[in-house]
């Protein structure tokens, strides 16, 4: 799935955020100039990583929804739900996945990953994530975009994996989990699994699992 920033659909979401407040002042709170705010506005340009973190923190909602428009307004916390500077390492990578369309996807991440390790990315290091590798960041993405599953017919063998997974997480964790949360991490497994072209690795996959929050 090929992911692209809407800009007047988030100048729409930023205007509802700001709700009636002066520019200048949100501005401020936010820490980023009145003007950059204002081309965010007008949809003339997009925010950085760092500047939605802050935008949402400010807002009091949700960054996810601030730069998808997806799930709930509200900001959401949660172990089933991935941290915000994970998610903002995902948004930086669109950004620059936006100025380098000219190398297939693989080449892409890794010329983040690169980059990104060793400082050479304007935005810095995120949110005090200083190292992140592929396999991380490709997990990331696929929680952060919640990729559709072509098939809609269940596959039991991905499903009695994913529930496998699930159960060997929650018991090297020592983690309890109420049936609904137990069910959108299944569910989250199940998609990644599906989803991944020759099929992800199962303990690179639980290993990425037991980093989130």
């Amino acid at each position: 799935m090929k992911n692209k920033w809407d800009k007047i659909a988030f100048s729409v979401r930023l205007q509802e955020v700001i709700d009636g407040e002066p520019v200048a002042r949100f501005a401020k709170k936010c820490e980023i100039a009145e003007g950059m705010l204002r081309k965010y506005l007008r949809a003339s340009s997009i925010p950085g990583a760092d500047k939605l973190v802050c935008i949402a923190e400010v807002g009091g909602v949700s960054l996810h929804w601030l730069a998808t428009g997806k799930g709930a307004k509200e900001s959401q916390v949660g172990w089933d739900s991935i941290a915000p500077s994970q998610m903002a390492v995902v948004l930086e990578f669109e950004r620059y996945a936006q100025r380098q369309s000219d190398i297939g996807m693989e080449m892409l991440i890794q010329a983040f990953v690169d980059e990104y390790n060793n400082g050479l990315l304007e935005v810095g290091q995120i949110g005090g994530v200083d190292q992140i590798s592929k396999d991380e960041l490709t997990l990331w993405r696929d929680l952060v975009w919640e990729k559709q599953i072509a098939d809609t017919s269940i596959n039991e063998g991905i499903l009695q994996t994913s529930i496998e997974i699930a159960d060997e997480l929650l018991d090297t964790t020592g983690k309890r989990m109420e049936a609904a949360k137990r069910a959108k991490l299944i569910a989250a497994i199940y998609k990644l699994s599906a989803t991944t072209e020759g099929g992800v690795e199962r303990s690179m996959l639980l290993n990425l699992l037991k980093s989130l929050p």
